[in-house]
């Protein structure tokens, strides 16, 4: 007989890592709108634009964001981890 506890931690499990896929593929689209446009950034600033602040203050935000969504990934990480040593316990 299945254990309706261990069916459900491990779609809890499943659930995790689905969520941890989608959110690597929305940052990776994210990823690569701001690499874009970073990089018409640079290039209107090499070509003399005045705007070296506002391009600053875009690369910090870009690294902000970055620096957010690894903290995600590892908590979603962590979360996935407790899970599998609850279902192990549970196999025991």
């Amino acid at each position: 007989m299945i254990d309706p506890t261990q069916s459900q931690s491990e779609l809890a499990k499943s659930f995790l890592e689905q969520s941890k896929n989608a959110a690597q593929q929305a940052y990776g689209a994210w990823e690569m709108v701001m690499k874009s446009q970073k990089t018409m950034l640079d290039s209107m600033r090499g070509s003399g634009a005045p705007f070296a602040l506002a391009a600053d203050q875009y690369e910090k935000l870009i690294e902000y964001q970055s620096q957010q969504y690894k903290g995600a990934l590892e908590y979603i990480d962590k979360m996935i981890t407790d899970y599998q040593q609850q279902l192990n316990q549970r196999q025991k």
